[in-house]
């Protein structure tokens, strides 16, 4: 699995993560070239401007800033008319300024900040347009979460000015840019902006470039595969980063970009016009703005092209109002992290621990609902991913198994976390090394460990499983699974009993099986058989006591059919489909008694978010996450709200969002 922007990092029970779609950013260094341009949009005799600006983006859409620490000037891009005034709303954080003239943000963050979304608006004697930065600033640096640039796979002509290739990120503020080998002939690298401008001057074969970000905490890095051809040649495989957005009434959108490959494109143009409040820009095909009126799901032609010739796609749009819920940034966890755990503490805080960011990782954090913002704490004694966490009877959280980087190293270790004291400790140590495993809460306080794959992928899935003692800090053995399995779901239902579905068997293949552990016997039996094979999948029981199995994969494909187990039948039954397959994905029980499924992977990562509603069995679209990922978790909060975190998406997440 490649994260990280190309660090790559073995994982024995993950589908391969396929290669992500690549948001693209616009470029700061256009900003000069476009305002010069547009300012000879006038008429001529009183030089009123003749068009409003358009496609305004910043270079970094989603930033982190760290407190007493300059920032490298933020600029705007433009593909309208000149700017004459910018604004910003609310005010920037105290220390960062906005420049009246060019948009640009610079300055040292001043104090601590929350994640929060800047509207920036930029006018002129026709008109204004607007669009949105990110920014949170914290007490210290972090990582940045993820590279790309603007054409990741390009084809230039020879002797004419390239279009500036600006980077854009994620996560921690990126301080110093290299690249690796050195860029074709009369092309170069800014160190500091990353940029990549210049005229090529020599033909050169295709070849894939390194570029490093890297700032004081660590790196990430983006491959880019460049050619230098005698000709222009047409571009081509043009797609949007997210092709199927739903934009709420009043909230900026996250930037939607396009990739393509083969030649560089020139220009872009789109039919239909957009809504009223979004913008389209010409020069590198971003959709942007802030959407004012509801629009019915509307597909939209979108050509990219140059001298040599043109591509189009479509992108279906939706602009709804916000009836049912939409998702809001939140601070970014101090840790960037995938395959980690999070709990819901008696006291309303989520426990985030471990998970993989390049290797496994043995910190952990707090998220507090009533700052939406991040704070540190004790870190595990064992680094660990693909564990389990548990939150015990008396408040205490049990952790057990998960493996360190690479696989083949699954643990038996388990340990466990205070709140009160903020402290982890050791506790007894499974029979069994295994990761990928379910961890159940019982009714009398015990915790049943089952299945997950063992030591070394030669063991594969198991089917044993362990109890937990939480008065003696022990474990003992109970009845095995009739199916060895791992990466399945385990469900308490009403009875007590817990439910045990899917997931993949020996050999890899995805499972179809169900069987029910009875604590009372302390044994396992098969039940119903699911109609679908499915693996990596997620499971909600409703508020009837219901389980509701949705998405995964079948070995082959991510899927996008749902089925229904009904305990006192002991069978399944189909129920509505999802619109989006996907496999990686989170699926939580809202207090309305709907489910809330969010992102995955279905060949690239997802943004788009859905709502099921028991009464009628159908899914329903909902806003879109404001970060494509999967292999994330999704919390409940106490207040009603859900909290996304972390996951992969453009390389390992720190970013956090909330669906309200």
């Amino acid at each position: 699995m490649t994260a990280d922007g190309g660090t790559t990092y073995s994982e024995s029970n993950s589908l391969e993560v396929k290669s992500m779609l690549t948001k693209r950013c616009v470029t700061g260094l256009l900003v000069s070239l476009v305002t010069l341009a547009a300012g000879c949009q006038g008429n001529g005799s009183n030089g009123v401007t003749s068009a409003p600006p358009a496609g305004l983006a910043e270079h970094d859409s989603t930033v982190v800033y760290a407190q007493g620490i300059a920032i490298i000037p933020e600029t705007l891009s433009n593909s309208g008319g000149a700017i004459t005034q910018c604004s910003v709303s609310p005010p920037l954080p105290a220390g960062l300024v906005l420049d009246p003239h060019t948009c640009a943000i610079s300055g040292t963050p001043t104090t601590v900040s929350n994640d929060t979304v800047y509207t920036i608006t930029g006018s002129n004697e026709a008109g204004s347009e607007s669009t949105r930065v990110e920014i949170e600033v914290k007490d210290a640096p972090i990582a940045p979460d993820g590279l790309d640039y603007l054409d990741q796979s390009v084809i230039y002509p020879t002797n004419a000015p390239i279009t500036p290739n600006t980077p854009f990120t994620t996560g921690g503020e990126i301080t110093q840019y290299s690249v690796s080998p050195a860029l074709p002939a009369g092309l170069a690298i800014d160190p500091q902006t990353g940029i990549i401008s210049g005229t090529p001057t020599t033909v050169t074969a295709p070849a894939v470039y390194t570029v490093t970000g890297a700032n004081s905490v660590d790196s990430v890095q983006a491959l880019l595969t460049i050619e230098v051809a005698a000709v222009a040649a047409p571009p081509a495989d043009l797609v949007y980063v997210d092709p199927l957005p739903e934009d709420i009434v009043g909230v900026p959108i996250v930037d939607d970009e396009p990739v393509y490959t083969g030649g560089e494109v020139t220009q872009y143009s789109i039919s239909p016009a957009l809504p009223a409040g979004l913008s389209f820009n010409t020069q590198t095909g971003e959709i942007t703005g802030t959407p004012t009126v509801e629009l019915v799901q509307t597909t939209f032609f979108i050509t990219a092209s140059n001298s040599a010739g043109s591509v189009t796609t479509q992108i279906t749009i939706t602009v709804a109002a916000a009836q049912v819920g939409e998702w809001l940034p939140a601070d970014a966890m101090n840790q960037a992290r995938t395959r980690h755990t999070a709990t819901l503490l008696p006291d309303g805080r989520v426990l985030v621990a471990g998970g993989n960011r390049k290797q496994a990782l043995s910190s952990a954090e707090f998220f507090d609902p009533s700052t939406n913002s991040w704070i540190r704490t004790d870190s595990l004694a064992l680094s660990r991913q693909a564990h389990s966490a548990t939150l015990l009877s008396d408040g205490r959280v049990l952790v057990a198994g998960g493996f360190g980087t690479g696989g083949g190293n699954a643990l038996t270790s388990a340990e466990l976390f205070d709140p009160v004291a903020g402290k982890w400790s050791q506790t007894g140590s499974m029979a069994q090394q295994r990761d990928s495993h379910t961890a159940t809460l019982l009714r009398d306080g015990r915790v049943l460990v089952a299945g997950g794959e063992g030591q070394g992928s030669s063991q594969g899935a198991l089917s044993s499983a362990e109890l937990y003692d939480p008065a003696t800090g022990t474990w003992s053995p109970t009845g095995s699974l009739v199916q060895a399995r791992e990466q399945h779901t385990a469900t308490l239902l009403p009875d007590g009993r817990v439910l045990v579905a899917g997931g993949e068997g020996i050999g890899g293949a995805a499972l179809a099986t169900a069987e029910l552990y009875d604590p009372a016997t302390g044994t396992w039996s098969p039940t119903g058989n699911m109609n679908q094979a499915r693996n990596a999948y997620a499971a909600a029981q409703l508020a009837d006591g219901r389980v509701l199995a949705v998405g995964g994969s079948d070995g082959t494909n991510a899927l996008a059919t749902a089925e229904l187990y009904d305990p006192a039948t002991g069978t399944w039954s189909m129920t509505g489909s999802l619109r989006q397959a996907r496999a990686f994905h989170t699926a939580t029980l809202l207090t309305s008694g709907r489910v809330l499924v969010a992102g995955g992977n279905d060949g690239s990562n997802l943004f788009v978010s859905e709502l099921y509603d028991p009464a009628t069995g159908n899914w329903s679209q909902v806003g879109s996450l404001e970060q494509m990922r999967e292999q994330h978790t999704a919390t409940l909060l106490s207040d009603g709200r859900v909290l996304v975190a972390g996951g992969i998406g453009r390389g390992i997440l720190a970013y956090t969002e909330l669906f309200h």
